[in-house]
């Protein structure tokens, strides 16, 4: 029985990537497109000093247990300042969200609000590089434990794509075992596939982008420390997102992502709760403050006097 999650796995992702392809190349195989040899670079370039400010916007719909559905409106602003660039080209990037507010319903109770979350103002470093791919992680603000309104596996910016050039249409694959800080704390980490496919660029937000599309199914656990006990949560990913890079600024300027996640709860080891949690985010880039460029005095020779 416990090899049953392994052999679903790749089962649902061979099935979603059967669906996936097969859409896709009807858009693609066309007179039109067929002979379009036209190449997609992905990539992503940051400067020490380089600030971004996200806009995010979010839908909930959490079941557990067969209860009534929780629906929730998130607003939130994430920050990202890239602190420093490595000598082998990875990028420090400090993750932090500054803003948010958000309006819960479930039976009779309607749009309560909520101004606070414990992950406020928390900061934690991601190291990535060109590609997105993580090498490492860093918790700035260690207070304690606390989990983001989304959950430890909502929508994140920033994620492996691997590939830096693709003709419009091509698709490729990229597995990855990420770390994901920025979500919470304790840290869930998510083992997954992706099938990604490059698209044609488009303008968006006054900004010519470079536009990849993916679905990803994946699987993740989390231990967490409540009231109630030792709770775990055993999660099933599906997913599907959009995002457009900036193919001047090489920075992320768009992301649409939807997640449905069957959840399995575990309270100390006896109780066990089944579950659901859909998630659709847009995050949009507010604001980008470019680094100064430190323009440095070319050295005068001084003159020597002959006596």
């Amino acid at each position: 029985m416990k090899k049953t999650p392994f052999v679903i796995f790749p089962i649902f992702f061979l099935f979603f990537v059967f669906i996936y392809d097969a859409y896709t190349d009807s858009v693609y195989n066309d007179e039109n497109t067929s002979k379009n040899k036209d190449s997609i670079h992905f990539k992503y370039k940051f400067n020490p000093g380089d600030t971004l400010v996200y806009n995010v916007v979010s839908y909930d719909s959490i079941v557990i247990n067969f209860d009534a559905p929780l629906m929730k409106k998130r607003y939130e602003i994430i920050e990202v300042i890239c602190d420093s660039v490595s000598k082998k080209g990875t990028f420090y990037l400090r993750h932090k969200l500054i803003d948010f507010q958000g309006f819960e319903s479930k039976n009779e109770e309607k749009n309560t609000e909520r101004s606070f979350t414990p992950w406020l103002n928390r900061s934690i470093q991601l190291e990535i590089d060109s590609v997105g791919r993580r090498y490492s992680y860093k918790v700035l603000d260690t207070v304690g434990a606390g989990m983001s309104p989304g959950g430890a596996y909502q929508p994140y910016l920033f994620f492996p794509f691997d590939e830096t050039s693709k003709v419009i249409g091509e698709s490729w694959i990229v597995q990855s075992l990420d770390d994901l800080p920025e979500n919470g704390i304790p840290i869930a980490l998510l083992r997954y596939s992706s099938l990604f496919r490059a698209f044609p660029q488009i303008d968006t937000l006054g900004e010519l982008c470079n536009r990849l599309e993916y679905i990803k199914t994946g699987q993740g656990n989390i231990v967490v420390n409540s009231e109630d006990g030792i709770v775990k949560v055993a999660s099933v990913i599906n997913s599907f997102g959009i995002l457009d890079i900036s193919v001047e600024k090489m920075i992320p300027i768009h992301y649409y992502c939807s997640i449905e996640q069957k959840l399995t709860i575990t309270v100390d080891e006896d109780e066990k709760y089944p579950g659901s949690h859909f998630i659709t985010s847009f995050f949009t880039l507010a604001d980008f403050k470019k680094a100064p460029i430190i323009i440095k005095p070319i050295p005068t020779k001084k003159k020597i006097n002959k006596k």
